[in-house]
């Protein structure tokens, strides 16, 4: 008679445990053995793990034999885990107990695969030679172990499944409630086995809206449960952190501590703590943290009333709930922070005097985030209206004349909303009100930790501005007449006076006389520069376009600068490429500015030294170096300029073509000049869509200046 116990560690798969029992059988009936039994304790779902077990007659009457072969099989086979040996004796002392004289374990393990092992017993001598026996029962060992690979992994997924299902029900649960008390009481629910006795959420206090991150003091219970005494025992009680900093630390640090034995642990708690841990018998714990990788919320304790190790699978399902639950409780506090951001962004976008839109990358051009009630008042549509449409919708709601919505429309829906560019533009319109408004609109995008998050657009209404300017530029014009008369005149008489009279003069009279011819030429000059300023910006600057070949340009003015330069003993290093597109330019003023800028090469470079002109064709921003504006139009000619001077400071740079600005060492060594030149120099630059800048120092070894100038497209 034979016959078969087991102690079931599979419970989802038990009808496959036939063909095993079969194999047992039959290596029990090869093997001449009395017990042989299938040991598999790596799954962890309880301490009898899986004995499986065939004996011969008689055998199975032996009292306690399956307590006490599973004690036996616990104590000596945990080499079984391990890939060697493959074959283990067991201590003849072990088996006095049992009806057995012999027995072996033999590993049938997989890899890393931990499925457990074989044991034989004999209760005679056994048999003579352990690996001839082990080689002979070879194929039945593998197939043996195919049976627990596959019924191993069935029951992992079975087991993996209704874990999942668990933490589901629970994070469901916890998201309809997740007060400390109700989470609680939803894991005890959902989650914990028979073994967890006790559970409490402690939560770090104070938290202030000062300090929402700590310092912290202690950690105080917010949601308890326990088997005896029910829920919401012992709320309040605060556990300070200064009593148990080694733990706190390693929690910190692993986010999840276990404690199989807590005996070591009591001491460090206050009294109160000892007792409760007493009253409900707690033998072993585990602490779970709940944090982010910024904020420390609290810590999730639970304990048993037995001596438990807590097996891998418990723990990860502990964690995983304390990462949802930390994610949970963060994501509230996000949308309280966030609540609080839109109504601080929406007051702050509509204080805003220009009209703004945010947009989101979706679609062609994006789609609208939000705008402020300046740009709905600007154009006459309704937030409402376009909040959430695409940037094309928008644009055919925005009030404005049909040849400037069919502009924008190719500019802003052919530019995507992640682009780098920073794109400019300006249109007229008239209000309803039939006013008409000048506009300036300004499109950047918006970066989140270097990663773009959208794409801004303002628009500016410049019109009492441009007003202001033509104002200004009408004011000078007259003004200039006004003072270019009696100037043009004072000038005339004194270079008739010293012509006609200049060596009949007494010295003193010739003296005053030239003074008054440089300052009336002086004073011209001064006019002239800031009524070409005026003119820019009020976007009356005349220019007479052609197509020009820039390095032709700038030899012609470095031949005309040729006497200055010499007279100083300095060096024209010129570096051009003959290969450049052409540019189409107002060949007088940029040969101003030209003269301007190597009039100031020339000033500021010291006697002897060497002045560089370069020329570049650039195609890509990045062939521009840092420092360089971000809305530079492309293709585009750069020219650049440097000589051996002292060079500028960073904030020199950035601020050494606003008009009359001296730099201190103009100042210092009194050069000549009033600060109009490179403003005059700017404004024609811009005119015509180009950019100028200068590098300070160190990117510099002394001035530089570069400017840039569209090519024509080929």
């Amino acid at each position: 008679m034979i016959d078969h116990y087991a102690i079931p560690l599979y419970p989802a798969a038990e009808t496959d445990l036939e063909p095993l029992r079969g194999l047992l059988d039959d290596v029990r009936a090869r093997a001449g053995a009395d017990i042989v039994a299938i040991y598999a304790p790596q799954l962890e779902a309880d301490p009898r793990d899986a004995v499986i077990l065939s004996t011969a007659d008689g055998i199975a009457a032996h009292p306690d034999l399956l307590t006490r072969l599973y004690r036996l099989l616990r104590d000596h086979l945990e080499l079984a885990h391990d890939a060697e040996p493959k074959v283990k004796p067991i201590p003849a002392k072990a088996l006095a107990k049992l009806p057995l004289r012999v027995a072996y374990g033999i590993n049938l393990n997989k890899g890393e695969l931990k499925l457990g092992a074989l044991f034989i017993g004999w209760n005679d001598e056994g048999p003579a030679d352990i690996k001839a026996l082990c080689e002979a029962l070879a194929p039945t060992l593998f197939s043996l172990r195919l049976l627990l690979e596959n019924d191993y992994l069935n029951t992992l997924l079975a087991e993996n499944l209704a874990t999942a299902r668990s933490i589901l029900a629970a994070a469901q649960a916890i998201s309809d409630n997740s007060s400390p008390q109700a989470v609680v009481n939803i894991l005890k629910d959902t989650l914990f086995g028979p073994h967890i006795s006790s559970c409490a959420m402690l939560l770090y206090g104070p938290v202030t809206d000062e300090n929402p991150h700590g310092p912290f003091e202690y950690l105080e219970f917010a949601g308890t449960w326990s088997k005896r005494l029910g829920s919401g025992i012992g709320m309040g009680v605060r556990l300070y952190l200064r009593d148990y900093p080694d733990v706190l630390a390693k929690l910190e640090q692993d986010k999840i501590v276990s404690f199989p034995n807590i005996e070591p642990l009591r001491a460090q708690f206050d009294p109160l703590i000892r007792g409760f841990l007493r009253a409900e018998r707690i033998r072993s714990l585990t602490l779970v943290a709940l944090q982010s990788a910024r904020r420390r919320l609290g810590v999730i304790v639970i304990g048993t009333d037995r001596p438990h190790h807590f097996s891998t699978r418990e723990l990860h399902s502990y964690q995983t709930v304390a990462e949802f639950l930390t994610i949970n409780a963060m994501a509230q506090i996000f949308r309280q922070q966030h609540d609080r951001v839109q109504q601080g962004r929406a007051a702050l976008l509509d204080a805003v005097t220009d009209g703004v839109i945010m947009v989101l990358p979706r679609g062609s051009g994006g789609h609208v985030l939000t705008v402020n009630q300046r740009f709905t008042r600007q154009f006459e549509v309704s937030a409402d209206q376009v909040q959430g449409h695409s940037l094309a919708t928008l644009l055919g709601y925005m009030q404005i004349p049909e040849d400037t919505r069919q502009e924008l429309r190719q500019q802003w829906l052919q530019t995507p909303v992640n682009a780098p560019d920073i794109r400019r533009g300006e249109f007229r319109m008239v209000t309803s009100e039939g006013q008409p408004v000048d506009i300036e609109w300004y499109s950047a995008p918006v970066y989140l930790d270097k990663r773009v998050l959208g794409r801004i657009y303002l628009f500016h209404d410049c019109t009492a501005e441009r007003t202001a300017a033509r104002l200004r530029a009408e004011f000078l014009s007259r003004v200039s007449h006004e003072l270019r008369t009696p100037l043009t005149s004072i000038q005339g008489f004194a270079e008739f006076i010293l012509e006609a009279t200049g060596d009949q003069l007494p010295d003193l009279a010739r003296e005053y006389t030239e003074i008054i011819l440089n300052s009336a030429k002086h004073l011209n000059q001064i006019f002239n520069e800031m009524i070409e300023i005026t003119r820019a910006d009020a976007g009356k600057m005349q220019l007479d376009k052609t197509t020009a070949h820039l390095p032709d340009l700038i030899i012609e003015i470095g031949a005309r600068m040729e006497l200055q330069y010499k007279e100083r003993g300095q060096r024209l290093v010129l570096e051009l490429d003959d290969d450049l597109p052409p540019v189409s330019v107002d060949k007088t003023k940029i040969a101003q500015v030209l003269i301007n800028l190597f009039a100031n090469a020339i000033k500021y470079s010291p006697p002897g030294g060497t002045i560089r002109i370069s020329t570049q064709h650039v195609t890509d921003l990045a062939q521009l170096p840092e420092e360089a504006p971000r809305d530079v139009v492309l293709p585009a000619a750069l020219v650049t300029i440097v000589d051996e001077g002292a060079g500028l400071t960073r904030e020199e740079a950035q601020k050494v073509f606003l008009p009359f600005f001296r730099t201190a060492e103009a100042k210092q060594n009194k050069i000549e000049g009033v600060g109009l030149g490179l403003a005059v120099t700017r404004s024609i630059i811009e005119v015509h869509r180009g950019r100028i800048w200068a590098l300070p120092r160190p990117l510099a070894q002394g001035g530089c200046f570069m400017f840039t100038l569209p090519t024509l497209r080929e």
